[in-house]
């Protein structure tokens, strides 16, 4: 006899539902850098393909709790969906106060700060900035450079499912130019996850002290006063990201293989999960799941 649940069912599931944790997306890439001078050497792109500040949800587990199948599959996007639109509801005001937030500045004055120690990117400090993101458009930037290899940053930046943090990702992805014998000749191949030379993300979350779990009683929170605590907020996690992605970008393979021990238990940390390190300072929580997530506290 086949089983089915009820709407009502489903709202008792979500209710009690753990909340969805986030954590870093694996890479085939190599997780170690070159950091060896290239003939050619290596330029460095800044992108930053959003033009506001950007919502996420925790996605809901009613598949899994029905069992799967064509009924969880279209509740759950019913409920993906309404939880979606709620949040751009909520983040409007938001986004007025913010209208004058200049982040792409902010975004290559960090990346600068970023890289511009590096040995390894020493005569090509310059960083060019563009908005589109996409395969297509990075694959279009190797075709035009006279490097060897461009390392692409991009940067995103967003409102937690509970509108108690703001978010910052920085996605780096190093790039041949040169298109390998296994693409066939397909350039966009250059940017798939096995034939980058190089692939890393570094988040920096902003945690808001003052904020519960309620996202209607935190969203205004943000919008306040024009803005002023999503502009601090913003501030800070940027400004978290130099440090976090030199240290990144310096890791050896018994590094990480000190990171990922299974000794150091996997804790929970503003949305994400991943394996407790010493942190910067006393405010900061900082996690490694294959990439360092550090996460800050802020009155």
């Amino acid at each position: 006899m086949k089983k089915y649940v009820s709407l009502l069912t489903v709202s008792a599931m979500l209710a009690v539902a753990a909340p969805v944790t986030v954590s870093a997306a694996s890479t085939v890439a190599p997780v170690v850098v070159q950091t060896s001078a290239v003939e050619g050497g290596r330029t460095l792109q800044v992108m930053v393909a959003q033009s506001e500040i950007k919502t996420d949800i925790n996605p809901s587990n009613i598949a899994v709790a029905t069992g799967g199948g064509l009924l969880g599959g279209l509740i759950g996007a019913a409920v993906d969906s309404a939880r979606a639109k709620k949040a751009e509801e909520l983040v409007g005001p938001v986004r007025t106060a913010m209208a004058d937030f200049d982040a792409d500045a902010l975004a290559i004055d960090t990346a600068k700060a970023s890289f511009g120690d590096m040995e390894w990117f020493k005569s090509n400090p310059d960083a060019a900035f563009g908005k589109d993101s996409s395969v297509a458009g990075k694959s279009a930037l190797l075709d035009a450079t006279s490097a060897k290899q461009i390392a692409f940053v991009e940067y995103s930046y967003d409102l937690s499912p509970t509108f108690d943090a703001v978010r910052v990702v920085a996605k780096i992805e190093v790039a041949n130019k040169a298109i390998p014998a296994s693409a066939k000749g397909k350039a966009e191949k250059r940017l798939s996850a096995k034939n980058l030379a190089y692939a890393t993300r570094v988040t920096s979350v902003v945690l808001l002290k003052s904020a519960g779990t309620d996202k209607e009683l935190n969203a205004p929170l943000w919008s306040a006063d024009n803005g002023a605590v999503t502009r601090k907020a913003l501030q800070l996690a940027f400004a978290n990201l130099p440090s976090l992605t030199q240290r990144t970008m310096a890791l050896t393979a018994d590094d990480i293989k000190l990171l990922n021990d299974k000794k150091n238990k996997r804790t929970t940390s503003g949305g994400f999960t991943g394996r407790p390190q010493t942190p910067a300072n006393e405010r900061t929580t900082l996690l490694w799941d294959g990439s360092f997530i550090n996460v800050e506290y802020m009155d």
